[in-house]
């Protein structure tokens, strides 16, 4: 006789095995372990806080030592500049003392005013030159020329003795300056303008004196 294939055995249960309860999650600690978590949370917050804060700081301090030393290159390399542009006028200047001292050691006795002025316009053109090489030249106001006020600075008024004579150079006080690079005025010269004031009690038309009698009268005897 043949013996009918049998399945796989089933597994019977364990004797005294319970149903199978599913895994449970820990629960969050609670009260004094909870603060404890927290408050080491907050201290590691603030130690990098702190760590970054410092990191700032140091990266702040790189940038001024930076700055700090820009800038004092700069003024080294403007201080050079200025010597450079001003040598050729520190020239002229110190030649120019050494000239006016030569030459008043060596003033005759006999020395007279009109010749002392003379000297000194030749020093005054002396500078005038000295200024033009350092892109500087020299404004001259011309008496009865139009007040340019561009140029020129008003420092009084002179009456004027007719109506066209209004706004126009009466004196010259200072001489101006004006850079020819920049071109504009530095300095504007000072003058004196002329100002018309008409009369302000004007005689009426066809009065004036009394005209004296051609024949005077004859007295009686």
């Amino acid at each position: 006789m043949h013996e009918e294939a049998q399945g796989p055995a089933e597994e019977e249960p364990a004797v005294g095995a319970g149903p199978q309860e599913p895994a449970v999650a820990p629960e969050p600690a609670t009260g004094p372990d909870r603060l404890d978590e927290l408050a080491q949370r907050l201290g590691d917050e603030l130690a990098g806080l702190r760590a970054e804060v410092a990191r700032e700081h140091h990266r702040a301090a790189a940038r001024e030592q930076v700055i700090d030393r820009l800038h004092e290159e700069n003024q080294r390399l403007r201080a050079g500049e200025r010597l450079i542009l001003l040598r050729p006028l520190l020239t002229d200047l110190q030649r120019l003392r050494h000239d006016l001292l030569r030459t008043a050691t060596g003033l005759p006795a006999g020395f007279t005013a009109a010749a002392a002025a003379d000297l000194l316009r030749s020093y005054a053109a002396s500078v005038e030159l000295t200024l033009e090489r350092a892109g500087v030249t020299v404004l001259v106001p011309v008496p009865g020329a139009a007040f340019d006020p561009s140029t020129q600075r008003a420092t009084g008024t002179v009456p004027a003795v007719d109506p066209g004579q209004e706004g126009t150079v009466a004196e010259v006080v200072l001489d101006g300056y004006h850079d020819v690079e920049a071109g504009r005025t530095v300095v504007p010269a000072a003058v004196r303008v002329h100002r018309w004031l008409p009369d302000p009690d004007p005689a009426p038309a066809g009065t004036g004196p009394e005209p004296s009698s051609a024949t005077q009268p004859t007295p009686n005897p």
